[in-house]
C-alpha cells in the first residue's frame, strides 16, 4: 500500500506455542518490511517453553537490522532513534501488530511522534 515508503514493524508475538509453532511464517512475513522490532513474548495463558522466544522468529529472518527490545527501551527507541531520523518530508509507516498488550503502547508512541 505504501511501497515508496519506509516500513517499520513492532511486533509482539502472543504466545510461547504460537511462536514455536509459527515462527518461520512469522519470520516470512515480517522480512517483508524494512525494519523490524520484536519485543518479547506475550504469554497469556502459558508459562514459558525452554528455547522459545522472540529471537527464535529473528533467527530465521534475513532482515539483519531486525531486533527484539523491552517495552521501555522500545519508548526510548521511539523518541532517540526513529522520531530524529525519520523522513519528515516524505514520510514513513510504522505498524504495532500483536495480540498481548501492545495496544498500550499505542498512546505513548503517538505521544513521542506528535511532540
Amino acid at each position: 500500500m505504501f511501497r515508496q515508503k519506509k516500513c517499520t514493524v513492532i511486533f509482539q508475538p502472543h504466545l510461547y506455542t504460537r511462536t514455536r509453532d509459527l515462527a518461520h511464517g512469522f519470520a516470512e512475513v515480517l522480512d517483508i518490511a524494512d525494519d523490524v522490532i520484536l519485543l518479547p513474548i506475550y504469554p497469556a495463558r502459558e508459562l514459558p517453553i525452554e528455547g522459545v522466544s522472540s529471537e527464535m522468529i529473528i533467527e530465521k529472518m534475513n532482515n539483519e537490522g531486525s531486533r527484539v527490545i523491552s517495552k521501555v527501551e522500545l519508548l526510548k527507541w521511539i523518541r532517540d532513534s526513529y522520531a530524529v531520523n525519520a523522513d519528515k518530508e516524505f514520510g514513513e509507516v510504522l505498524v504495532t501488530a500483536g495480540a498481548g498488550d501492545i495496544e498500550m503502547l499505542v498512546e505513548p508512541i503517538k505521544d513521542i511522534l506528535t511532540n
